[in-house]
């Protein structure tokens, strides 16, 4: 009987590891040149201008960490990372101001950084960035009706779509939807009708065949006992956008659950092969509970696809060569979508860029 058990456990051991295997061959994971800093930031605004990618501001801690009383820093620098180079280069141009834990999106060669905060607290800029092979040049949008960090965002065509967030470091989380329509950008910001789930921070999303996705997200719920928790929502939703004389509609459709929470795993999610979102890192209900940050066993390696055809999960597999991560963009260049620095403990940042495809 001890034999028979010995043997299905070894089974069972190799099944596991030739699945892992299967679902890591099945993905083109590479390393690009790590940022030139130690820590590496979350909170990173990313995009893609004229071929080079940048990667700006966001926040670290630089001391000493947050559990033994160090303080956090916000960042302002542009780093440029040019096609077929191995090193970034800092730019001498600065951010407007030091910030992170905004969106970013590439349009049109420029890279539109939005919302964020600071040790000031949340914002409500919205700039552009140009890199033009040997300088950095600046352009202004209309900023959002209200300081907004922590939020999801979506590039739907020339449309930008901004899911939740908050307005301060202590605010509620919201349950608002703006879009700017950026060949029509003197019309500002406009709010449309919201999906009909919980508020939230932090939700991750795609954009698919003429519609964005909005998944998970994280807000705050009361016990039994009247205690506030942190509560990792599971919920996603697609969100079809449709202008009729001038006025953008909002259609919100519920789809299956998320298997387990992804909360600040990074905008824009990869769409692989053409038919699959990968979801990869994110907070999810079980490390949003741990309590002892300085023995944080990091984020979950799972990863996860999301069929939009098909309403569909699927799990391939972890991650086991590179550390899971929060709090990050997620930029396409060179055929690779792009992880750039990230937090993958609390309060512990890391410099390197990983690429998918």
């Amino acid at each position: 009987m001890k034999v028979r058990k010995s043997v299905i456990s070894s089974l069972l051991c190799s099944w596991i590891v030739v699945f892992s295997v299967c679902a890591q061959s099945s993905l083109q994971w590479t390393e690009l040149p790590a940022l030139p800093d130690k820590h590496g930031f979350a909170g990173m605004y990313a995009g893609v201008s004229n071929n080079a990618l940048l990667a700006m501001g966001g926040a670290n801690f630089p001391g000493k960490p947050p559990w033994e009383g160090g303080q956090k820093v916000w960042y302002d620098d542009i780093y440029i990372l040019e096609k077929g180079s191995k090193n970034w280069v800092k730019a001498p141009t600065k951010l407007p101001i030091r910030s992170g834990y905004g969106v970013s999106f590439s349009y049109q060669n420029e890279v539109i950084i939005i919302g964020g905060s600071n040790q000031s607290g949340h914002l409500d800029q919205v700039q552009g960035v140009v890199w033009n092979g040997q300088r950095i040049l600046k352009s202004s949008y209309p900023s959002l009706p209200y300081p907004l960090a922590n939020m999801g965002g979506a590039l739907l065509g020339s449309t930008i779509v901004l899911f939740g967030g908050s307005n301060s470091a202590d605010g509620a989380a919201l349950k608002k939807c703006l879009i700017l329509d950026l060949e029509a950008k003197v019309s500002g910001w406009q709010e449309v009708q919201a999906w009909p789930g919980r508020e939230r921070r932090f939700p991750v999303s795609a954009v698919y065949k003429d519609a964005c996705y909005m998944f998970s997200g994280e807000t705050v719920d009361t016990n039994t006992k009247g205690e506030t928790y942190r509560l990792i929502l599971q919920d996603s939703y697609r969100l079809n956008l449709q202008k009729k004389q001038g006025t953008w509609q909002a259609t919100w459709t519920k789809l299956t659950a998320l298997p387990r929470g992804a909360s600040a795993g990074g905008t824009t999610l990869p769409t692989l092969q053409d038919d699959r979102f990968l979801f990869w890192g994110g907070v999810d209900a079980v490390t949003a509970q741990y309590k002892v940050p300085e023995m944080h066993p990091g984020l979950t390696p799972t990863l996860l696809y999301y069929y939009p055809d098909k309403d569909s999960w699927e799990y391939p597999g972890d991650q086991q060569n590179y550390p899971s991560r929060v709090t990050l963009p997620v930029v396409h260049w060179q055929g690779k979508w792009l992880y750039v620095s990230g937090e993958i403990k609390p309060g512990v940042r890391t410099p390197t860029v990983v690429g998918v495809r």
